[in-house]
């Protein structure tokens, strides 16, 4: 899937995302574990968060990158 954030560095910024894996948990919430590749900023990550239901994938995948929680791959 491709999230455009708004944002643009080298180009504008659309993430390039692959789920890995996606559980629900008993309350709503969402295990995610995606990578994904930043071409505008030439970065690869693998990120493992929780999704809030009302959350797009896109969304949770660029807060966590936006803090820092992701592996670079």
């Amino acid at each position: 899937m491709q999230y455009a954030t708004g944002r643009t560095y080298d180009k504008p910024q659309v993430l390039h995302i692959t789920i890995e894996s996606q559980t629900t948990d008993e309350f709503g919430l969402i295990d995610l574990v995606a990578t994904f590749v930043d071409a505008s900023r030439h970065i690869s990550g693998r990120v493992n968060t929780v999704q809030f239901p009302h959350e797009s994938i896109g969304a949770a995948v660029l807060a966590a990158y936006d803090y820092g929680n992701y592996a670079p791959i």
